[in-house]
């Protein structure tokens, strides 16, 4: 059973960019990604297995971020969560009938020129997994359990990246098209573009009946959706998985070492 998620066309067929044959090809990806991702991820892939899927299109606002993914953690104290619930620039989606936004900036649908499809395993490079990580690391707040929370939305980014690559065995992994910008009228008309930073991308390639219900949603709103440029190089598909693993394990290890460091003697995340 594969997965409907190359655009070949206009109309009809870009909608079938984003769409899965049903829930087995999502659970039988989040359980591919479940063996190959960080054994300290296991959380995250259970998070992303209970993640509500939205209407196609969607009848009321949906959203999820990486502050949201991390406040799903079983440890995290309530004063952390209230704090992450805030910080939409690491990682955010949200759509609905309204508008539709990413990373904290939300755009009416009536200013919205057109959505725009990108090649989602193009973004997902070592380089840009370590940029992010070191913005995470400069964004977080000094906020209760600084140190446990920034090992977790860590944890979080690298573990979606990864699963996203691996979803499924029988997808192109360079041909995974995720609606990723938005071209939208700013003041004065000009056109303005939001792109989606690492985490949100790789949400979206990864929840693909999120993904396709962006699309559906843009297009109910009568919204273009603009497939990816044919010309735009391919990726080297097994080359990048086998970069990206390595990184994300040596990533891994070293999450491992900063958590027990963030511990208090109970266990808990250290309040500090």
């Amino acid at each position: 059973m594969g997965m409907r998620d190359r655009l070949r066309g206009v109309g009809d067929r870009v909608t079938a960019v984003a769409t899965t044959v049903g829930k087995e090809a999502m659970n039988r990806g989040a359980q591919a990604s479940r063996g190959s991702a960080n054994a300290g991820g296991d959380w995250v892939l259970r998070v992303l297995g209970t993640l509500p899927a939205p209407a196609a299109p969607a009848a009321e606002e949906w959203e999820f971020s990486l502050g949201a993914l991390v406040c799903h953690h079983e440890r995290v104290p309530a004063v952390t969560a209230k704090a992450l619930g805030s910080l939409d620039s690491l990682g955010a989606v949200r759509f609905g009938p309204e508008s539709v936004g990413f990373d904290g900036e939300d755009i009416p649908w009536d200013k919205v020129v057109r959505i725009q499809l990108h090649n989602g395993f193009a973004a997902m490079t070592t380089e840009a997994l370590d940029n992010e990580i070191d913005r995470i690391r400069e964004l977080l707040p000094p906020i209760p359990g600084r140190k446990w929370a920034v090992t977790k939305i860590i944890d979080g980014l690298a573990t979606v990246v990864l699963g996203s690559l691996e979803k499924a065995a029988e997808q192109r992994l360079d041909e995974t098209n995720v609606a990723c910008e938005i071209v939208y009228r700013g003041r004065l008309g000009r056109e303005k573009t939001l792109r989606a930073n690492l985490f949100s991308t790789a949400l979206l390639a990864h929840q693909t009946d999120v993904a396709y219900s962006l699309v559906v949603t843009a297009q109910s709103m009568g919204v273009t959706v603009v497939p990816p440029d044919p010309s735009a190089m391919r990726v080297e598909t097994a080359d990048r998985v086998r970069a990206l693993r390595e990184r994300t394990d040596a990533v891994a290890a070293q999450l491992e070492v900063e958590e027990r460091q963030s511990l208090g003697p109970g266990g808990d995340p250290a309040l500090n």
